[in-house]
């Protein structure tokens, strides 16, 4: 046996076994950073979902009922609700919108039933509503969710005039 041959393995040995550690450290601390980048993202979608899925339902409902007197704002409870009439096999319905414990909910019911708001579904979580009908016919809409951020809304019923 050649000694120096024998040496020259161990360090090939010691030398592969720090590349490999090496490697694997790499593989650690990238896996670390995406995993942060991860949270991050699917937190920031958490926030924009709740308030893109509350303004598209607002928007949705109001265009679903264009005709005139088929929405108005209401008192329900001790709450101002949006409030939306259909007429489902000649029985008059209610949707009413609201906030309720910092959560957006709908109720849907028939007209002149008296329930109470904790009955609602929740569409979305969010800390502020705020709603007002504008002297030019606009309904405008803010929405605030639970960190602060805000969407506005201005919605005007039928078709628009094209001169």
């Amino acid at each position: 046996m050649n000694p120096e041959r024998s040496q020259k393995h161990s360090v090939d040995t010691l030398f592969s076994f720090l590349l490999f550690g090496l490697f694997v450290l790499f593989l650690l601390v990238l896996l670390l950073f995406s995993a942060q980048l991860y949270q991050r993202s699917v937190g920031s979608l958490d926030e924009n979902q709740n308030l893109h899925t509350a303004a598209t339902y607002l928007t949705t409902k109001f265009r679903q009922h264009d005709n005139a007197g088929s929405r108005y704002v209401a008192h329900f409870g001790d709450l101002d609700a949006l409030c939306f009439e259909d007429v489902i096999d000649d029985t008059a319905c209610t949707t009413y919108i609201y906030l309720l414990d910092n959560e957006l909910k709908e109720l849907f019911t028939l007209s002149g039933t008296t329930l109470s708001p904790d009955a609602g579904t929740t569409i979305a979580a969010l800390s502020g509503f705020d709603f007002e009908q504008t002297e030019d016919g606009f309904l405008q809409i803010r929405l605030t969710d639970k960190d602060g951020h805000t969407a506005s809304l201005a919605l005007h019923p039928g078709t628009p005039e094209i001169s």
